[in-house]
């Protein structure tokens, strides 16, 4: 009875040491390092290509703010739609990742093409060397596969075709603090533009992890490997050139799913070219649409936040707890957690 009595006393320890081990490394958010002087970011194009592209005053830029810039091999590669073959856009992220002289990896473009390399990219080798990868638009494919695989943090923020030589303006300063910071703000008070109002389309106040991105992306791997697992979280959407029956489609493809019935609270972005933006006869605005959803889900929604496409686009850590305020006297989404290390 005794002998009995120790077997079964050493694998209850056994399974709980096991539980605590796994639930440690589900905490475990990998974060890369906030940028210094002299540090260098990786420039990739994971998506589509260059198409006649000048970066240099991009390069130029990045240099003026104490960085080195490294160019992935294939940057120049085109293939149709895409900046080279899929094996080749994978090799140069992963090599990027493995790089120790690449401190950050910047996005070149969106387009269309992240989501073809998913499944060739090693997430057991970019576990080991975490960093901080900023892009948005198609780029969302990487942001969901390394939070999905590596619950790794990532940064959805303005790419090197965003970047000119002029004076500097909000997208820029956002990029530039983001590189270099380890939070949005001393407080974690997301910044806005001068005269940016936020909108409130569901008030209350909620908690969880920040992910999303482009809707459409986040719609097209809905049943797959990459998917969002939602439970928990606030979720962010912005959306570039569909009409509000589209929109509508991919939110219901998000509803049914069960992906917009887990989250806690949801903000949406600049919806740049997408119409009607007032209601017409025998159709829904834009707003029309996300304010059916907003009363569908019954959470609290943020709307008009200045992320996404368009010449006003911050920079939005991605795998961090955050917390929305949709307050309809002073809406705000607050960063509770650093989205890198010093």
């Amino acid at each position: 009875m005794k002998y009995i009595a120790e077997v079964f006393f050493i694998l209850t320890m056994l399974l709980l040491s096991t539980t605590t081990i796994f639930a440690s490394e589900q905490n475990n958010v990998l974060k890369g390092t906030a940028l210094k002087p002299g540090d260098c970011i990786g420039i990739v194009a994971p998506a589509s290509g260059m198409d006649g592209m000048d970066i240099s005053m991009a390069i130029n830029k990045l240099q003026s703010w104490g960085y080195k810039v490294k160019l992935s091999p294939n940057l120049y590669q085109q293939a149709g739609y895409l900046a080279g073959e899929d094996i080749q856009r994978a090799a140069d992220l992963n090599n990027f990742f493995a790089d120790d002289e690449v401190d950050a990896i910047l996005c070149l473009r969106g387009g269309y093409g992240s989501e073809r390399i998913l499944d060739l990219l090693d997430y057991e080798l970019i576990k080991q060397h975490p960093k901080l990868l900023i892009g948005y638009s198609d780029i969302t494919a990487l942001h969901m596969a390394l939070w999905q695989k590596c619950h790794m943090t990532s940064a959805h923020g303005a790419m090197v075709i965003d970047i000119n030589d002029s004076s500097l303006n909000y997208t820029d300063e956002q990029l530039r603090h983001g590189l270099s910071s380890t939070n949005v703000s001393e407080d974690g008070l997301f910044p806005l533009p001068y005269n940016q109002k936020l909108e409130v389309l569901n008030a209350g106040v909620a908690e969880g992890t920040l992910i999303g991105g482009n809707l459409s992306v986040i719609a097209a791997l809905c049943g797959t490997p990459y998917a969002l697992d939602s439970k928990d979280c606030i979720l962010f959407l912005e959306e570039v050139g569909e009409d509000s029956y589209a929109i509508d489609r991919m939110m219901w493809q998000l509803w049914q799913s069960g992906l917009l019935k887990n989250v806690k609270g949801m903000v949406i972005g600049n919806l740049r070219h997408c119409e009607p933006t007032s209601p017409k006869q025998y159709d829904y605005s834009v707003r029309q649409v996300f304010e059916q959803y907003a009363k569908l889900m019954q959470v609290p929604v943020i709307y008009n936040f200045p992320v996404g496409h368009g010449s006003i686009n911050g920079f939005l850590p991605l795998g961090v707890k955050a917390k929305i305020n949709a307050d309809n006297t002073n809406p705000q989404l607050i960063i509770e957690e650093n989205y890198a290390q010093n």
